[in-house]
């Protein structure tokens, strides 16, 4: 048999076994998978990377040294160099002359490696085994129950979509309808010498700052427009699509402005808004999907930053309309300007490590209810034809569920939302008290 434990970068140690037919004495158990030991060549093969010395690839490798000390078998783990990380750093379970080199190409370390396992005697199957899958599956699954459990999603259903969508024909001079259209307060988008929105005429014309005469050039059933039946001025149905998108995120971004979040850019370009300070103060009471009044913090301190967090809308018009809403974090020293930059995202990575999927999804419910202030959906300016989202998300139902057995996780955070770091979530050294960079500095 052989145990094999990536460590490689951005997966998760994991162990996958190769049995071979013999007779199986009692089970191994490393890194949550249940092994088995057979009677007769038995190695554990270990694909190593600058991640090497997180606590979780030590204690598989501390398995592996007392699987080798019981085999009496110094060459049991064979361990394979899988980045550019210095053979110096090798891990000293290691023999420094058993370390093969699959840097930079995979490739060129397999023919080394199934020499060596020729060299060991391990001996090979001469047909796939399907039981030792089913037998992983088995053993990784053990805490499986077909329950049917509600879940819920990040999807905020657009309840009470636009009616139409218009185009307009502004009348006046270049200059007074650039001017009357930096002032308009209703979301819009150009196309040509017309102007696209959801509003109605009345609704358009008293959003700018002073009378402009305009006549509706097209006037369309929204959902003709998005399905391709109509798309008006537009050609292509994907254009269509992106018109809609666009205002659609522009009404999230009013909802959001109106209630005083700030917004950021993030580095793909993405618009998020966050809390700034003095929006919130302590814990924000939401009802979740049960009609359970719960509370949970918006913003904090972590060491001598603030953290706030963060809402990125992406409207969806397919397989039905709803935002998709993420919840970030964003990192400042003043609580009002985010700090830009590669420099935060190994703080707010270290900030989040005690974030479960119960403290992200009351995050994100707890501010979606913020934007709705006090009802039960977001309502966006459209004129005389408001648009409504729902201040609770999209929920489904999943056939199977699983027992928890682990101990609960440490969590890092007081009342008022001030991250204390806890020692056993810290899985390397990081620098994170120097001031970094200015705000807006990269």
């Amino acid at each position: 048999m052989i145990l094999r434990c990536g460590c490689h970068r951005n997966l998760r140690s994991r162990a996958i076994e190769f049995g071979w037919t013999s007779n199986v004495s009692e089970g191994v158990t490393t890194s949550g998978a249940r092994s088995t030991e057979c009677f007769g060549t038995v190695k554990q093969i270990v694909v190593f990377t600058e991640n090497a010395s997180k606590p979780g690839v030590k204690k598989e490798l501390a398995i592996g040294a007392i699987v080798a000390a019981r085999l009496n078998d110094p060459r049991f783990m064979i361990p394979i160099r899988a980045d550019a990380v210095s053979f110096t750093d090798a891990p000293p379970e290691f023999i420094r002359g058993n370390i093969i080199d699959a840097y930079p190409r995979w490739a060129d370390c397999l023919g080394e490696l199934f020499a060596a396992l020729d060299e060991e005697s391990v001996p090979r199957n001469p047909a796939p085994d399907d039981s030792v899958l089913r037998n992983i599956i088995e053993a990784r699954e053990d805490g499986r129950r077909f329950v049917v459990s509600r879940c819920l999603t990040n999807w905020f259903p657009i309840i009470a979509p636009p009616q139409r969508i218009r185009y307009y024909h502004l009348n006046g001079v270049l200059a007074q309808v650039e001017g009357w259209l930096d002032a308009c307060r209703i979301p819009r988008v150009p196309l040509n010498r017309l102007v696209g929105t959801f509003a109605d005429p009345t609704g358009f014309a008293s959003a700018g700052p002073f009378p402009l005469s305009a006549s509706t050039a097209y006037d369309i059933p929204f959902l003709d427009f998005i399905s391709g039946r109509n798309t008006g001025p537009l050609v292509e149905r994907s254009d269509a699509g992106n018109h809609a998108v666009n205002l659609l995120k522009q009404h999230f971004a009013e909802i959001a402005e109106s209630r005083g979040l700030k917004s950021v850019v993030f580095g793909n370009k993405e618009v998020g808004w966050f809390f700034p300070d003095g929006l919130v103060s302590g814990r924000v009471a939401f009802a979740d999907i049960n009609g359970k009044v719960r509370r949970r913090t918006l913003s904090g301190k972590f060491k001598a930053l603030r953290w706030r967090t963060c809402l990125i809308a992406r409207p969806r018009l397919w397989p039905t309309l709803v935002y998709r809403v993420h919840a970030n974090v964003v990192l400042s020293k003043d609580g009002k300007i985010p700090l830009a930059g590669k420099w935060t995202q190994r703080r707010r990575v270290r900030l989040t490590r005690s974030w479960w999927n119960d403290v992200w999804r009351d995050r994100l419910l707890a501010a979606m209810s913020f934007l709705a202030n006090g009802k039960d959906c977001l309502i966006a300016n459209s004129g005389n034809e408001p648009i409504e989202i729902a201040r609770l998300p999209l929920s489904v139902e999943v056939p199977v569920s699983y027992d928890a057995t682990d101990p609960p996780p440490p969590y890092e955070e007081d009342e008022e939302g001030n991250v204390n770091q806890v020692a056993v979530l810290d899985d390397r050294e990081d620098d994170l008290d120097d001031d970094g960079p200015d705000e807006g500095e990269d």
